[in-house]
């Protein structure tokens, strides 16, 4: 199953360049934040290409979904989630989160990251899995402490330690996420994120990986590596202005693309 997440930034000219995303990374379900461009018209588009896909029931209002899966269900709508299980069996919890870089939004932020994990164990215990996947615009960092803290996402960069699975604190067990987008910072290789900001205030890493994916160690045999990536053009459009940043004719942010392998095939990874 590949996975595509964009916030499109109401933009209501990008299908054109979203239907190219999807053709050419080969997408299975398509996960869209702030999209107000038309649903039917981007279907259509691919299906002249030969894409047959369809829309998604989301009750959340920022998040549009589209796939060419058949099992896609609905389970659980909030303002910022949408919660569907894939095959049922396997949780995907689509976020669109309040942004880091507007005062006032991270206690409202962390009370809802709160929730949406109290939701996603729900209903991992309502269906009897481990498998879950939270994708989406966080508006935080992997390093900021509403990913990292146990109360919180609980989002671990290292799996040699996620795959404990959980850990106390103060008594209490915390589950982990593990998050593979740490692998994507700092300046060695290109793109430096998925969003640039250039405001004032003490501190400022200039580019940040707002848009992440996130999953249970259970998942990470069937996750594969090398398809985690920060999309910075298609085969007629580059998604980066003159400067190398989001070009925000098109969006503000770039899109990621990932893969978890359908059934995972033992002896293929350590």
């Amino acid at each position: 199953m590949k996975f595509l997440f964009w916030n499109t930034y109401k933009n209501e000219s990008i299908n054109s360049v979203l239907s190219e995303l999807i053709m050419e990374n080969n997408i299975s379900i398509a996960v869209l934040a702030e999209y107000s461009a038309n649903m039917k018209e981007l279907i259509d588009i691919l299906i002249s290409n030969g894409i047959v896909m369809k829309q998604y029931y989301s009750g959340c209002d920022r998040i549009k979904l589209l796939g060419s899966l058949n099992s896609v269900e609905p389970r659980l709508d909030t303002d910022h989630a949408s919660i569907q299980i894939i095959n049922g069996k396997d949780i995907l919890c689509c976020v669109h989160l309040n942004c880091q870089l507007y005062s006032g939004h991270q206690g409202r932020r962390e009370i809802l990251i709160e929730q949406i994990v109290h939701d996603i164990q729900t209903v991992e215990q309502e269906i009897n899995t481990e498998n879950s996947i939270v994708v989406g615009d966080f508006n935080i960092s992997p390093y900021d402490p509403s990913c990292i803290d146990a109360r919180y996402f609980h989002g671990i960069p290292v799996y040699s330690e996620a795959k404990r699975k959980s850990r106390d604190v103060e008594r209490k067990e915390y589950y982990m996420f593990y998050n593979p987008m740490w692998n994507l910072l700092g300046d060695f290789k290109p793109p430096y994120g998925t969003y640039y900001s250039n405001e004032g205030g003490t501190q400022n890493t200039f580019w940040y990986i707002f848009d992440q994916v996130i999953f249970r160690p259970a998942l990470r045999k069937r996750f594969v590596d090398e398809s985690l990536k920060i999309i910075t053009h298609t085969k007629t459009k580059y998604l980066l202005d003159k400067n190398g940043h989001p070009d925000k004719n098109i969006s503000d942010h770039l899109p990621i693309v990932f893969e978890f392998e359908e059934e995972y095939c033992y002896g293929s990874k350590p």
